[in-house]
């Protein structure tokens, strides 16, 4: 029997105690100077990336439940926010709420047992122990997606044609795909309901399996302008340790992690896709699908780093922004700008960003989302 309440935390060597504190994890060694906690792990590798993968410990159990599900004896719910309440001696359930559960039916002691795992950060590890930054990184193209007043429906193919024919974007990373989605519709606070779309392209980059060749996987959206190299840079100074399921919280906005850019390791990519399904029937999919990610990877104990300087995104701005705009893109920590929606616009961010022009040699819009013949999908049209 083991007590997994004095095991090894994520990031931590765990050698020594051969076990791990987090529910689904395995002590794997690394080789004789380090093993650490992780739900898989896959061996090979060379050099200061090479795992043995030897199973030092037992794994650490299942411990926290959905909804629906009995808690009594876990006292964990998976769901942030929710908690185990007691309905009898044999019987408990997760909830946000005991007075939801009462409604229900039946008599509810309503005694709270425990509450959710939460959300957890991971710790930066040394240099040697450090994950790698191969990138394999997608995008998704809806043909008849949701478009704001003034774009162009169908705009993502013809821009990403461009994008990939200067081999800039996605098309910059060791690997990268495009995948076609569906018609989306409108969500609450500039958003698309649009969750359905990504679990069924989650679930196509698991049948192509380029992703698993890769140390991260980079879901990118079609408008958002990318600088691969620029997140690599990001990814050595966070020193993420390897072979631990992680992803990124990308900006000091809302929940912290907006859709344009989406960071995962192999691992985390590996318990988003095999839980993906459990999390659509408990957390729902009728909203944007960056937030049920982070839910949905929040409650199968994957944990985050955070990088505020990842993403500029021009949604988080207050009204009466230029979706044309490209003064954003002068910032040289930013990894991608959002959204640029047309050709010309997409590029000129991208000139900005490399100093090949200055913002004023763009030809703007003059006003919010009402496109002059500069801000027109086919336009080239510049400054002399």
């Amino acid at each position: 029997w083991t007590d997994f309440t004095n095991c090894s935390d994520n990031g931590e060597d765990c050698r020594q105690s051969r076990c791990c504190k987090h529910d689904g994890q395995t002590c794997f060694e690394k080789n004789e100077y380090w093993a650490a906690c992780n739900q898989t792990c896959t061996s090979g590798g060379s050099g200061t990336h090479a795992w043995s993968c030897e199973e030092l410990g037992p794994k650490a159990p299942e411990a926290c439940t959905w909804e629906g599900t009995n808690c009594a004896t876990s006292k964990c719910c998976r769901r942030t926010g929710f908690k185990c309440f007691q309905r009898d001696e044999f019987w408990a359930s997760c909830s946000d709420s005991c007075a939801t559960l009462v409604k229900l039916g039946g008599s509810w002691t309503c005694k709270e047992l425990g509450g959710s795992q939460g959300e957890h950060s991971v710790m930066p590890v040394s240099k040697e122990d450090a994950a790698g930054t191969k990138l394999f990184c997608f995008t998704v193209v809806t043909p008849m997606g949701v478009v704001a007043p003034g774009v162009v429906v169908g705009y993502e193919q013809p821009l990403q044609d461009a994008v990939k024919a200067k081999g800039l974007g996605v098309f910059a990373c060791d690997a990268s795909a495009v995948y076609n989605g569906t018609r989306v519709q409108k969500g609450g606070w500039k958003s698309v309901v649009n969750t359905d779309i990504f679990i069924k392209i989650w679930n196509q980059v698991k049948s192509d399996g380029q992703y698993a060749n890769y140390d991260w996987t980079v879901k990118v959206d079609a408008d958002a302008v990318f600088f691969p190299d620029r997140l690599k840079a990001h990814l050595t100074g966070l020193r993420p340790p390897a072979n631990t399921p992680v992803y990124l919280h990308n900006i000091n906005f809302r929940f912290g992690f907006m859709g344009a850019l989406e960071v995962l390791s192999k691992g985390a990519v590996d318990a988003f896709i095999e839980n993906i399904f459990e999390c659509s029937n408990h957390l729902g999919h009728n909203g944007g699908e960056d937030y049920f990610t982070m839910q949905c990877l929040d409650a199968v104990g994957v944990g985050h780093m955070t990088d505020n300087a990842l993403l500029n995104d021009k949604y988080t701005q207050s009204d009466g922004w230029n979706l044309f705009d490209v003064d954003p893109c002068v910032e040289d920590t930013a990894v991608a700008f959002h959204p640029y929606k047309a050709i010309n616009s997409w590029m000129g961010c991208y000139d900005v960003a490399m100093r090949k022009a200055k913002p004023r040699d763009f030809i703007g819009c003059a006003a919010k989302w009402f496109p002059d013949e500069a801000c027109s999908l086919s336009s080239t049209k510049h400054h002399q």
